[in-house]
């Protein structure tokens, strides 16, 4: 349903600002979980999901995955190398390049995460019903696939 155009913006109303508000407020809360109990910060978190689901990437594919700045993703690379959570190989298509993927500490790591974050997730979604989960899933696909088609 369309929404009727404003001739000033409130951010209360303003998509672009409730969305990153209220991601923020979910990953930080989420967050506490691994954080607290695992010593894993949010861009180590999203390394371990990445790998975890993907195989092996690179630093750059990780960056682009996550959305997070190649900064943090060197930073979380190099914080879980030190808890031996990684294992690295030379890219065969740039000697200057390297690839990662889990090691059996991180797979062990993301396995032990991985059922407190789905309990939180279906806390915190215990609000919607069955039809609401859906809609919500399709309204983000839709403006996902609208922000693809304008990339």
């Amino acid at each position: 349903m369309p929404r009727r155009a404003r001739s000033s913006l409130v951010l209360d109303a303003f998509l672009p600002y409730r969305l990153v508000s209220l991601s923020q407020r979910i990953s930080q809360a989420l967050s506490s979980i691994y954080r607290e109990e695992f010593g894993v910060s949010v861009p180590e978190w999203r390394i371990l999901a990445n790998l975890a689901e993907k195989g092996e990437l690179s630093p750059s594919e990780i960056a682009s995955q996550t959305s997070m700045d190649r900064a943090r993703v060197t930073r979380g690379i190099k914080d879980l190398r030190a808890k031996r959570c990684l294992l690295t190989r030379r890219d065969e298509g740039d000697k200057r390049a390297y690839r990662l993927r889990l090691s059996p500490a991180g797979e062990t790591l993301y396995r032990q995460i991985v059922p407190l974050a789905l309990a939180w997730e279906k806390d915190l979604l215990a609000g919607l019903d069955a039809g609401g989960y859906r809609e919500l899933m399709r309204a983000l696909d839709v403006l996902a696939e609208r922000l693809d088609a304008a990339d």
